[in-house]
């Protein structure tokens, strides 16, 4: 990976982590698979790498190895990873987020508050 690469993951990474605010009492961790323009790549894959509770009475409606594929009404997959950094930027950290997964072979909703 590239100097230019690591740049941008690294933002996404930052992106992504404003976007686990949004998991309520959850500290999650994504893993994002790229392809493409190294300044601007193609998000081929998005999973969950990591979940935490805050507290012990906390739940986290994402799971380890759930593929988000969109968030509201935002597709991830094929999208730049530029545009879905400045759209999760942009969402309000105290508004319910919904996020469509694909969970064990099947697609269900998720929503966090």
């Amino acid at each position: 990976m590239g100097r230019k690469t690591g740049v941008v993951l690294a933002g996404l990474a930052l992106a992504l982590c404003s976007l686990s605010a949004h998991a309520a009492s959850c500290s999650v961790g994504f893993s994002p698979e790229t392809s493409g323009f190294a300044l601007n790549p193609i998000l081929d894959r998005l999973t969950v790498a990591s979940v935490e509770p805050a507290g012990p009475s906390d739940t986290c409606q994402l799971k380890v190895d759930d593929e988000i594929l969109q968030v509201n009404d935002r597709k991830i997959l094929g999208s730049r990873a530029l545009s879905v950094m400045k759209y999760w930027k942009s969402l309000d950290k105290d508004a319910p987020v919904t996020f469509l997964v694909k969970r064990g072979g099947e697609v269900v909703t998720v929503v966090t508050k």
